[in-house]
């Protein structure tokens, strides 16, 4: 009986050391994505400035315009340009955004999935050698009092 508690205790433990190692990369991942995740957000903060202080550039364009169009036909084309500068840049910056965060966020789903499919898998294991002891323990005390030792 002895033996059956050292060995359950040392496959219990292997388990933990495998989950430990399995997780170490895991882990790695994460941080390796939270600081791309920051030096995008410092690359982003870089890039909104300009792009803000555009957009009220733009806004104040768009309302003169609106104000003069009969005036300064020739500032309607130059607010057109400039607007779809700004649509062609935030269209970039969205495009960047993707292919900076959506991969490593994709890689990290799979790497948590793949976890989370092992952990399972060893739950079910342990729970199947915990139910068959269950089932040995009991069946040894339904046994007769001269047959049971």
């Amino acid at each position: 009986m002895e033996t059956l508690m050292v060995i359950s205790v040392t496959v219990i433990a292997a388990i933990m050391v495998l989950a430990l190692i399995f997780l170490i990369p895991v882990l790695l991942q994460v941080r390796r994505t939270a600081k791309e995740a920051e030096k995008l957000i410092d690359s982003v903060r870089v890039q909104v400035t300009p792009i803000s202080r555009d957009i009220g550039l733009i806004s104040r364009d768009v309302q003169s315009i609106a104000q003069f169009i009969h005036r300064q036909a020739d500032r309607v084309e130059t607010g057109i340009e400039t607007v779809h500068d700004m649509a062609v840049r935030v269209k970039e910056l969205q495009i960047e955004i993707q292919r900076r965060i959506m991969k490593p966020l994709v890689m990290l789903t799979s790497v948590l999935g793949g976890f989370k499919q092992g952990i399972g898998t060893m739950a079910r294991i342990v729970s199947r050698r915990t139910d068959g002891k269950r089932r040995v323990s009991q069946e040894t005390a339904e046994l007769p009092m001269g047959l049971n030792r």
